[in-house]
């Protein structure tokens, strides 16, 4: 028996109530190398890399963009009636675009067609065609819009899960339900789905069909998002913000984050943030007020920058960092193509890109 488990013995406390978050050590230790990284171009809110064909998509806001890799400019290829939340495109090229409020708008031959998926259309979070007519999504809840996500953090949502979408007909089949912000989803070697869920921080491998899921990589120091393959048979994983303590301690009392959401503006939550606002309002943990006008690196920051590179096991092979005083934050869609590694900081707007060779 632990220390802890004495004292939380004695105290009528479970292990559970430890507010301890695991330290970003080994191959997960602190360095620069997403500040390091070329720009390639600026868009606010850039989001959801995908490559259709020799042509790289992103999304930004309402508007779905094509790139050009001879100048890195951006043409718009749609503007939708809602944010954009995910984007895949078959082998076939068709593409799938998952818009707040609305479900999915598909594309092919040229042609749109919208398909309704009920309570999950509010907040699709990655998409990935498993064939040319089936189509997995991730919805990351199906009680809170995607703009919503915080408060579906603060109010400890589980309602997500995993659909199965047919392309043709638009019927819908769950194939795991109860997941906490499930934010991204690829498929392994054996054919196991790979998924990461975002409010537990952890990686999650389960059968093609649904059924008992596995852990495969738990408490990491930071929220998952999006996973993609690497060409080495591993994956790339992108997190979005950090854990911290206080958040943690908000998210344990239930009556303060009651009355913070009742009573004060998403912005100025307790809590993760793609971004650091630098707004008056914002809070801040001690560690993070500016020191002679610096913050420091090693400040406990409500948002950061982290890419970490998993082997076919799902174990950190290394990792890519942009610390609090940085400001390659919000990662959230990552893209290996063409000798590179491609990086969406959403919090900073930019289109970062790594050469895999340097990647070591």
């Amino acid at each position: 028996m632990t220390i802890w488990s004495r004292f939380a013995k004695w105290f009528g406390r479970s292990e559970d109530d430890a507010l301890s978050i695991p330290p970003l050590d080994g191959k997960l230790k602190p360095n620069s190398r997403l500040d390091a990284a070329e720009r390639l171009l600026h868009l606010p809110q850039i989001d959801n890399l995908a490559l259709d064909g020799a042509r790289l998509i992103c999304s930004s806001g309402d508007t779905l963009f094509s790139v050009d890799p001879a100048g890195w400019q951006t043409a718009p290829i749609r503007s939708f009636e809602g944010h954009i939340t995910a984007v895949a495109v078959s082998p076939g090229g068709v593409l799938a675009v998952g818009v707040e409020g609305r479900g999915l708008e598909i594309c092919a031959g040229g042609a749109w067609h919208s398909r309704n998926l009920g309570d999950a259309n509010g907040c699709i979070t990655a998409a990935l065609f498993r064939s040319e007519n089936e189509l997995l999504v991730t919805v990351g809840s199906r009680h809170h819009p995607w703009t919503e996500w915080k408060r579906d953090l603060m109010s400890r949502g589980a309602s997500g899960g995993v659909v199965s979408v047919n392309i043709a007909s638009g019927e819908a089949r769950v194939v795991r339900d109860a997941l906490a912000f499930p934010y991204g989803i690829e498929i392994a070697a054996n054919g196991e789905l790979i998924v990461s869920e975002s409010w537990r921080h952890r990686l999650l491998a389960m059968p093609p069909a649904g059924g008992l899921a596995r852990v495969m990589l738990g408490e990491l120091p930071a929220y998952p998002a999006r996973i993609s393959p690497a060409s080495d048979g591993g994956f790339w994983l992108a997190l979005f913000a950090p854990r911290r303590q206080l958040t943690e301690l908000v998210l344990r009392e239930d009556d303060y984050r009651r009355e913070m959401m009742a009573t004060i503006a998403q912005e100025s939550w307790i809590g993760p943030d793609f971004r650091d606002h630098a707004n008056g309002d914002q809070p801040l943990q001690s560690g993070s007020v500016r020191q002679m006008g610096i913050m420091k690196p090693w400040a406990p920051s409500r948002s950061y920058g982290l890419v970490v590179h998993l082997d076919a096991q799902l174990q950190p092979v290394s990792s890519y960092h942009s610390r609090a005083d940085g400001h390659m934050h919000g990662i959230a869609s990552i893209l290996e193509w063409d000798g590179h590694l491609y990086i969406a900081a959403r919090g900073a707007g930019a289109l970062l890109r790594l050469p895999l060779e340097e990647m070591t």
